[in-house]
């Protein structure tokens, strides 16, 4: 779908997928178009929805998946999988296995930016009633997400079409400069907007997947962040002469986040983790790690062995920002990142059995085994620091106790080493039936036990992965305040939190920091782009022996520095300008095609 495409899409297709089911029950939706539709605050919040419908991703395809191929493309992953998973495998070698591998990623990022577009057009016809509070929020939300869309698109594919209008413009893509411009420019009017209330009394905003002020100030710094490293600029110039930011004006914007916001830290590292929901894990238990839970506003939920938490109002302070997922046979609502990332098909030699099937790698829960972490980060990472056993899964490790089986569904890339933040989950409960398990009663569950009230079917692994991802935490906002400043206090509150000693500012210091601190959520590989290090993706994914289909091999990944790490643009998406799109150097039609070596 080019961006012609998308932008004559109707209103009722392209704004109201997604949209709730109370809006969907209302009479006559075939009636309503541009002409009368929104009129009104409900109206204007329903496309809200529907904007962030498309940031959920459908992830039945991993090159549909920002995180997913950020991590792919990191020093930290191996594209692993299936034997025949090429498509996992050429991401991780800068490779494609077709001429439009990425136009599901494309598409939905442009979906987004329609809906966005159409709302701030919209604005002056919508009766408001006075409120401005709600038309405050909601325009500064679309701004928000605009800039975020646009944001996805230009650090993957660096040179794309800027609309800024619902109307059908064959445009070409936006110099570079003037992109970023546009981005801090929407970010900028989003914390106008937006209203400037601690995190507590927002009762949830921003952990149930709805922008605020801080996420806004966040985002703006990683933006800056990511152009002034890429590209060696001090200021982002903004249009229209609406004057420049630096790094004095994103520093302040941090500041005014870290002290008015109301976000935190969490009492301890593990805690943000699914895993420390099961409280029989032996890291639990050591580290007394208890899950915060991920989802703003539930009531409650199981423990093991049935046991709830006290009813109430839950939130975790240190998501600034998160991406929603839910439970369901929909590949749109649930998130496939937990399902890709985890051990491939550990249930395939006795999926009856609570020993060696699905509780095998308990708490951890089966998948497809897509980006095995390299031994480069596990061996590099200082033993001492509590966050190596809270990130990485070392199946061999025995205090894990695993009974991990080689070659499940054809693993290849397989190092034995997997992340813990985004990975299938399992919990013990003496309340689990043989209906709720495949397992049989007081066995073990999947992660949607964890919420009263809803049932999965048949235990159903792939479908039962609806874990937040954490698109923007308070230790980011911590640590980028240090980067831009060159003051450690941030460095080290993050390292304090994991009992840490203080370290003296140095790039050296932050950037092993981070690397720690953010391993596997989609921000490494980013961070090495602006760092302009790039080369270490080559030096920690060489000469490594794992598993591949049963066999021990030695593999080297590598990616194409023809790239310089920019994605592919969609080949349809060129011929559908009618050459106005110009194709990204070292992707012309016959490079870059991926033939597996398994």
């Amino acid at each position: 779908m080019n961006i012609k495409t998308i932008l004559c899409g109707a209103v009722t297709a392209a704004i109201l997928t997604g949209c709730s089911e109370s809006f969907l029950d209302t009479d006559n939706l075939t009636s309503k178009d541009s002409s009368n539709f929104p009129a009104n605050v409900n109206d204007a919040n329903e496309i809200i929805t529907g904007i962030y419908r498309p940031v959920m991703g459908d992830c039945d395809a991993p090159q549909n998946n920002p995180l997913f191929i950020a991590e792919l493309m990191s020093d930290e992953r191996l594209g692993a999988a299936g034997k025949d998973d090429a498509v996992a495998q050429a991401i991780a070698n800068y490779k494609k296995t077709n001429d439009n591998f990425y136009s599901g990623f494309w598409s939905r990022m442009y979906q987004g930016i329609y809906r966005c577009n159409y709302l701030l057009s919209v604005d002056d016809i919508i009766d408001w009633d006075g409120d401005t509070d709600s038309h405050d929020r909601i325009m500064g939300e679309a701004y928000f997400m605009r800039a975020y869309y646009y944001f996805d698109l230009l650090r993957f594919f660096e040179n794309v079409p800027m609309p800024l209008t619902p109307e059908p413009i064959n445009l070409p893509q936006a110099p570079v400069d003037e992109a970023y411009g546009q981005i801090a420019a929407d970010l900028k009017k989003a914390i106008e907007l937006l209203p400037a209330l601690p995190h507590a009394s927002l009762n949830g905003v921003g952990t149930d997947g709805h922008a605020t002020r801080w996420a806004a100030e966040a985002l703006l710094a990683r933006v800056y962040l990511f152009y002034s490293g890429v590209y060696g600029k001090s200021d982002i110039v903004l249009p229209e002469d609406g004057g420049t930011i630096g790094k004095t004006n994103v520093v302040a914007y941090l500041e005014d986040c870290i002290s008015k916001s109301g976000h935190d830290l969490t009492p301890q590292f593990g805690d943000l983790w699914a895993f420390s929901a099961a409280g029989d894990y032996w890291l639990n238990k050591e580290q007394g790690y208890s899950w915060l839970g991920d989802c703003a506003g539930w009531l409650g939920w199981r423990l093991n062995d049935g046991e709830e938490r006290t009813p109430g109002y839950r939130d975790n302070p240190e998501v600034v920002f998160a991406i929603k997922h839910a439970w369901g046979q929909q590949y749109y609502a649930r998130n496939l990142s937990v399902l890709f990332f985890s051990p491939r098909y550990q249930d395939a030699d006795n999926p009856n059995s609570d020993g060696d099937g699905w509780g095998g790698v308990y708490p951890f829960g089966t998948g497809w085994g897509g980006g095995t972490v390299t031994p480069n980060i596990y061996n590099t990472w200082p033993s001492s620091d509590p966050r190596k056993k809270a990130s990485i899964l070392n199946v061999d490790d025995p205090a894990e106790g695993m009974t991990y089986h080689d070659n499940g569904g054809h693993q290849v890339e397989d190092t034995h080493l997997f992340n813990k933040k985004y990975i299938a989950i399992n919990v013990h409960s003496n309340e689990v039936t043989s209906k709720d398990s495949q397992n049989g009663p007081g066995a073990i569950a999947l992660y949607w036990y964890l919420y009263p009230g809803i049932h999965a079917s048949d235990n159903d692994y792939m479908s039962c992965n609806f874990m937040d991802e954490f698109a923007i935490r308070f230790a980011d906002v911590l640590l980028m305040h240090s980067e831009l400043t060159g003051n450690a206090d941030g460095m080290n509150r993050v390292r304090a939190r994991v009992g840490l000693e203080p370290l003296p500012y140095s790039a050296e210091n932050i950037e092993n920091e981070r690397r720690w601190e953010l391993a596997f959520e989609g921000l490494r590989f980013f961070d090495l782009k602006r760092w302009g290090k790039l080369d270490v993706v080559d030096q920690h994914r060489s000469n490594i022996d794992c598993m591949c289909d049963g066999t021990t091999r030695n593999i080297t990944i590598s990616m194409r520095p023809e790239t310089k790490g920019w994605l592919p643009i969609p080949d349809d998406e060129i011929r559908k300008s009618e050459g106005v799109l110009v194709q990204n150097p070292g992707w012309s039609t016959s490079e870059g095609n991926y033939t597996s070596p398994y």
